[in-house]
Parts: C-alpha cells; structure tokens; sequence
C-alpha cells in the first residue's frame, strides 16, 4: 500500500514539476532578433559592406538584391541609462546579394542574436527590381520558411523600398505603420484591400495579373498612394494605377468599406462630397457569337457630408436627385478611367476574367492563355445607382 502511495506521489510531483517549468523551448525575447520589416531593392553595397567586403568579409554572390532588414529593439535593452539616440524601438541592418536566406543567415555573423521572422509584418519590393527578377522567385524563401506566417502583408514601392523602413515617427517601427494604416479603409476610397501571402499564392500560382499597394515616401513621411501591377505572364512589373484609378477599381470590385467621393455640381461650381456607407457591384459576362463584353452594375448608400453651397434647399427630392445623377456619373467616370487604363497596360486586375470563368467556361477555357491581351479589346459598359439617405444635420433650418 505504501509503495502505490509513493508512486502516486511521486507521479503528482512529477506533473506539477512539468507544468511549472513552463515551454521546455522558450527563449527569452531579449536573446532574439525579431524582424519586423524586409524591404528590398537593386543591389546597391551600403558603405558598412564596402569596409566589411574590403576587411576580407566577403562571400561568393551576385550584386541582385540589397534587402534592408529592420529588427524591433527589446523593451529591456531599451531601458534606463540609454542614450537619446537609443529611444528608437528599431534598428535596420543592410545586406547585398542573391538570395534572401543566404543574406540573412549572413545577418548572422553581424549580430549575436539569431533573426527570428516568427514576428516579420511586411514586405516591401521595389518596382525596379521586380522589373528584373519576378515576383515568385523573391518571395519563395517567405512561402517554403516555417517561421514566417502567411499574413506578412506585401507592398510594393515605385521609389526605393529600404526608404520606407527609415524613421518617419519618432518612437514608432515602420513596418508596423504600414501594416496599421489598412486599419484606416473605412476612412478613404482609394486604399486597396491588404494583400497578405497567402492572398498572393492564388494568382501567382494561376499567372493571373493582380496589384499590390504602393508606398511612397519623402523625408519625413510615408504613403500608400496607387497600386502596382504584377503581369500574370511574368510575374513581374506591369505599371501604376494612380489613387483615382484605384478608387475606380473599388467601386468596380465593390471592395469599399467606407471613404467619401467628391465631385463638383456642374450648375453651382461648387464642390461636394458623398459620404460612402456601402457599395456593392456585379460584374455580368456578355458572349454573342465570338464577341465577349462586360456590363457592370454598382449600387450605393450613403449621405452628404459636405456641400459648399448653402443656398440650397436640402430638403428638395428635386434637388436629391439631381445630386444622384451627380454622384452616378462621377462613379461611371473613375470606373471608365481605370479600365482604359487597364487596357493600356493588357493587365486585368479588377475580376472581368474570373467572371467569365464562372459565367461562360467554355468561351473562358478558349481565350485564358493569353487573356490579359485579350481583355484589352473587350468593351465594358458601367451602371451606377446611388441613394443619398440624409444631408445630417445640413438642412437645419433658423426655424
């Protein structure tokens, strides 16, 4: 009796041992070097690797990328007696060669704490190099590495993209601004859906042309302004879509969660602005014979949030719906000037290919291997209805 007690004893010990003793792999966070940001560019030695590479630190590569990698700095390291220039919650380190996972194992041998990319936010490649080396053959290491999750977001930059990771906040990581500005779609039309790696897997696996959001910088301050166009064919870069043409394209996916749209009142010459509180849009395949167009019908709610002629009346349906008729032709007219871009570029990044999958696929199984170049011949005709529900509280009167 007393040995199965002991035993029993012995096996309680043993668990509460095993629960207390925490993960048996953890490591304290301030022994690892978390990346938040990879940004990567044309190869270009930054002046730390010409003294390292002249001091005998040099390996054998081709001159193809130079990835800027950002690392968030440990709370605890950041602690009292740091100077002021060690406020910064990040550090960026530069590295030049041909393969992303040959470069940060590089990284290694500069630092004393190993990258870890369990953490890693965003991506960024400059539209110079995607002109060179497709977008595949960059982001494979991210796709097959078991550390990096599938929701890194991937933008592309028309500038250069290690800009984008230099302090433009004081005491803020830039990676993390990136990732946190999509937060602000319900405030702005013209901000393209977050494209995470898992998103991009799709089209790149079925040589479909898709966008990613474009960041530009200045001196002390970052933007997402258009998108940039990966060719389906190539995988590389196809051209811009500026912020209307990327508003346009919202409207035609129906992709808007929010934003406004403003426009000018031809009989007033004075401006005003629709307050968008949904939108929702179709996309219909047209096939007669050999002959394929597009018919696409846009509907939405929303308010006046600002008009800056206040003699009118607002409580007038004659006028309500004149400011619809405003609005609807505003809509078809950002619409009409994203397609043609589209067509310019023979790049379909706005679904028409993918309704024609669904609606005809006999006629889409004869025309997807070269449907980019297809597409830009085929006519597209737009539809908008949009109800204007309140004026809020701009038709007040002094009664």
């Amino acid at each position: 009796m007393k040995r199965v007690q002991l035993g029993l004893l012995g096996m309680v010990a043993l668990l509460i041992c095993s629960t207390l003793s925490g993960c048996w792999s953890s490591s304290p966070v301030e022994d690892l070097n978390l990346e938040a940001g990879i940004a990567m560019d044309v190869a270009e030695q930054s002046s730390q690797e010409e003294q390292i590479n002249r001091k005998g630190g040099y390996y054998p590569k081709k001159e193809l990328i130079k990835g800027t990698f950002q690392f968030v700095v440990p709370e605890e390291s950041n602690g009292s007696g740091s100077s002021p220039s060690q406020t910064k919650k990040f550090y960026n380190i530069t590295e030049t060669g041909d393969s992303v996972f040959e470069m940060l194992r590089e990284i290694s041998l500069r630092t004393n704490r190993p990258p870890i990319g369990f953490h890693l936010k965003t991506v960024i490649i400059s539209s110079s190099l995607l002109r060179k080396v497709s977008l595949y053959e960059l982001l494979d290491f991210f796709l097959g590495d078991n550390d990096i999750r599938p929701s890194v977001l991937l933008l592309i930059s028309t500038g250069k993209a290690g800009d984008a990771l230099q302090e433009k906040i004081p005491g803020q990581t830039p990676a993390f601004i990136l990732k946190d500005i999509f937060l602000n779609r319900k405030r702005n039309s013209r901000l393209l859906k977050p494209v995470s790696l898992a998103k991009a897997i799709g089209p790149m696996k079925a040589r479909s042309s898709f966008l990613l959001p474009n960041v530009i910088t200045t001196e002390s301050e970052i933007k997402l302004a258009g998108a940039g166009i990966i060719k389906g064919k190539t995988q590389k870069y196809g051209g811009f879509l500026n912020e209307s043409e990327v508003e346009g394209l919202m409207w035609i996916k129906g992709e808007l969660e929010g934003g406004l749209l403003k426009t000018i009142d031809p009989k007033t010459g004075k401006n005003i602005a629709y307050e968008i509180k949904s939108v929702k849009s179709s996309i219909k395949a047209i096939v007669q014979g050999d002959e394929i167009s597009f018919r696409v019908r846009m509907t939405s709610e929303g308010r006046i949030s600002e008009n800056f002629n206040p003699n009118e009346d607002l409580g007038s349906n004659r006028l309500l719906g004149r400011e619809e008729s405003i609005f609807q032709e505003k809509v078809n007219s950002l619409a009409e000037q994203t397609v043609a871009k589209m067509h310019k570029l023979k790049a379909d990044v706005g679904g028409f290919g993918e309704a024609l999958r669904i609606q005809h696929p006999k006629v889409w199984h004869k025309v997807k291997k070269d449907w980019d170049t297809t597409f830009s011949t085929i006519p597209v005709r737009f539809s908008t209805d949009i109800h204007i529900e309140d004026y809020g509280a701009s038709n007040t009167t002094a009664d």
